[in-house]
């Protein structure tokens, strides 16, 4: 294998055995270093084990087709993501294998695993490559992997596994002082026991010739003109108000801030069994979600986004879902006529359409992608460019490339689906793709003359990701956004940010290694006790309540439904009502659920509702032939001697919950015995 000269500068701290941080930029080849550095490590080292750390499912099976290929030729390579099914033996495919790719959550849940089949130590390799290293903090789950092995380290365990992590921006960590971004760098490189971070220093001019970089312009549009739909919107917001009879409500419609105490009202009223409050929040947080689309896409995204709302089913005997479903129908034929005038029509997407058709030439071999917030602008820019005439040649070819996870707003894709998409566009079938930040990062996407930022407001290091994907020659690098917008003014931040990032790393490359060794060590030492301490305190709170106290009651109609003694937990994971009663309180809707990947030892069933007021609850699960529901904890309110909460996670209650016993639960509910 051939290194360029700055690649061979990156990896020689690693070829010495010493754990280290690889910062070269997007496009510079750090994987294929990585591969080197592996290569190197399992001729040197007898036995030697490598795992190789991705944050997301698509990239394992990137890595394993692209990047590590080359080494299978000499040695066993296994791939494993969450859609595989040789996770349930994980230990034995580790064994036999001499590099593992897998996601991180995997080699975590390896981790603490009770069970032989999937269980692994730290110890059993030699070397850990952990890629897209900078999301090695707080509660990121590679962190928890490094918080394990700082723990061993700390308490003197010797047979560790060298570290090598893989960057292109590290960040600042939100701080924006020299001092705070030294701090933010050196607790990344105490989180990953890193000894030495490497970058082309020596070789800087040969790296800077290999990876050009764009030109950036900003393209900045003017507000509309008038926006009658969106006026239309709020004065609909404003009449809801005034039903919920509240002094003191936000104005500021159309905005995160107002999206942020709309939920937090919302919670407020789940909690304290106002369901009035709580369904009209519900509503409000919908009309907000449409003007943000009003304001990102075009008027008919969002009325469609209201149209969808309201065309799910609603318990018709709530008066207030009467009044909130009447007041949109009211609405509805105006709402849709103003959506449909093109004199009101978006300015950012005629500042689009302005860019695709300058980049797009009829004959050109242009490759983009404009990078969008969230799935449904995706979904509606590819919408707009289909009907757009001046677009809907032969010679753009498009497609939308969005995340693997579930959401209940716009339907996900699955990893197979995102590959296809990439598979196609890598190949020249498609030649853009609107995608959200899942194409930012690590995914293997071929060189692009344009990358726009569609009114996106991030940080430093999706910025420097996304400038990443536009490597080909002379490409361009877009800020479409609105004039003397939040989203112009964070860009020019982060320009500086990045500067600032660029200084706390040099600085820290330049400190004297005493001293070096000892601030790493003091921020190892206070990272592994906040981090017992933490754990400590949550295994505490588990245990305030007795479950036999514990109530939930449907978040909706706010009917008490079953006791926390009720719950099991499946696999440590699926939190289950075991009461056979419990089949009074809900009813089966719909067709069974579909996931891409089959289960060990379980299938999914069907979804449930409240029997009562339709709330979605979860669905059931045929777990060896028995049928358990699944609960959503996010459908209920929590009440404990102490108050009446709702939760996000499970992890958050303050009772205990057992673990389920098939055997119990067979011979107690089906009177067998064994």
């Amino acid at each position: 294998m051939e290194l360029r000269g700055y690649q061979r500068e990156a990896v020689a701290p690693a070829l010495r055995g010493l754990n280290s941080i690889i910062w070269l930029p997007t496009g510079a080849g750090k994987t294929r270093a990585a591969v080197y550095v592996c290569q190197q490590h399992l001729e040197r080292r007898r036995g030697g084990k490598v795992a190789v750390l991705v944050n997301k499912a698509h990239l394992v099976d990137q890595h394993a087709k692209k990047e590590f290929n080359v080494l299978q030729k000499d040695f066993s390579v296994a791939a494993i993501s969450g859609d595989s099914s040789h996770k349930c033996f994980f230990a034995s495919v580790v064994k036999q294998s001499d590099v593992v790719i897998c996601t991180a959550q995997i080699l975590q849940n390896a981790l603490v695993s009770r069970e032989e089949d999937t269980r692994v130590e730290l110890t059993d390799f030699s070397l850990l490559v952990i890629d897209e290293c900078h999301h090695t903090h707080k509660e990121a789950v590679y962190n928890k992997i490094m918080l394990n092995y700082l723990q061993c380290k700390l308490s003197g365990q010797l047979d560790l596994p060298q570290v090598l992590g893989l960057t292109a921006s590290p960040g600042t960590g939100g701080a924006t002082s020299f001092e705070g971004a030294v701090e933010h760098i050196l607790q990344i490189c105490a989180n990953l026991d890193t000894e030495k971070i490497t970058s082309a220093q020596e070789e800087l001019q040969h790296l800077q010739s290999h990876v050009p970089q764009p030109r950036k312009q900003y393209d900045l549009c003017q507000e509309r003109a008038r926006d009658p739909f969106g006026e239309r919107l709020k004065k609909v917001m404003e009449r809801i108000q005034q039903h919920m009879e509240m002094p003191g409500l936000p104005q500021d419609f159309g905005t995160q801030i107002y999206e942020q105490r709309i939920m937090e009202l919302e919670k407020r009223a789940a909690e304290t069994f106002c369901r009035k409050m709580r369904v009209c929040a519900l509503h409000l947080r919908k009309y907000n979600d449409a003007l943000l689309i009003n304001d990102t896409v075009r008027m008919i995204d969002a009325f469609q986004c209201l149209q969808q709302f309201y065309a799910t089913e609603r318990d018709v005997k709530d008066p207030t879902e009467r009044f909130l479903t009447t007041t949109f129908e009211e609405n509805r034929t105006s709402l849709q006529a103003l959506a449909g005038d093109q004199r009101y029509e978006n300015p950012r997407l005629g500042k689009l359409e302005e860019i695709l058709r300058e980049h797009f030439q009829p004959l050109g071999t242009s490759r983009g992608i404009v990078f969008t917030k969230t799935r449904q602008s995706a979904h509606s820019l590819l919408s707009w460019l289909q009907g757009t005439a001046a677009l809907s040649g032969q010679h753009i070819r498009a497609a939308v490339l969005t995340g693997a996870g579930y959401s209940n707003q716009t339907r996900h894709m699955t990893p197979n689906e995102q590959q296809d998409v990439i598979k196609l566009f890598r190949e020249g079938a498609l030649n853009l793709l609107f995608s959200t930040s899942v194409a930012e990062e690590g995914l293997d996407i071929p060189e692009c003359n344009i990358v726009v930022r569609y009114g996106l407001m991030t940080n430093e290091i999706a910025m420097m990701q996304a400038r990443g994907r536009a490597r080909a020659e002379n490409s361009v690098y877009s800020v479409l956004a609105k004039a003397n917008s939040k989203e112009v003014s964070r860009e020019r931040l982060n320009e500086d940010l990045v500067e600032l990032m660029e200084r706390a790393i040099r600085a820290v490359q330049a400190m004297p290694e005493q001293e070096y060794r000892l601030k790493i060590r003091e921020l190892q030492r206070v990272a592994v006790a906040s981090w017992l301490m933490k754990e400590a305190r949550i295994s505490e709170r588990r245990q305030l309540h007795d479950p036999d106290a514990v109530y939930l009651y449907c978040i909706n109609c706010n009917k008490a439904v079953c006791r926390g003694s009720d719950i099991r937990t499946v696999e440590g994971m699926h939190h289950v009502n075991i009461n056979p009663n419990f089949g009074l309180y809900y009813r089966v809707s719909s067709g069974k659920m579909q996931f891409q990947r089959a289960f060990k030892d379980w299938e999914p069933g069907c979804r449930i509702v409240c029997s009562e007021c339709s709330q979605d609850w979860g669905m059931e699960m045929i777990y060896r032939q028995v049928k358990l529901p699944i609960l959503c904890i996010k459908s209920f309110v929590v009440e404990t001697p102490a108050e009446k909460r709702r939760y996000k996670k499970w992890s958050a209650v303050t009772f205990p919950v057992k673990e389920f016993d098939y055997l119990e639960y067979c011979s107690s509910t089906h009177g067998l015995s064994f």
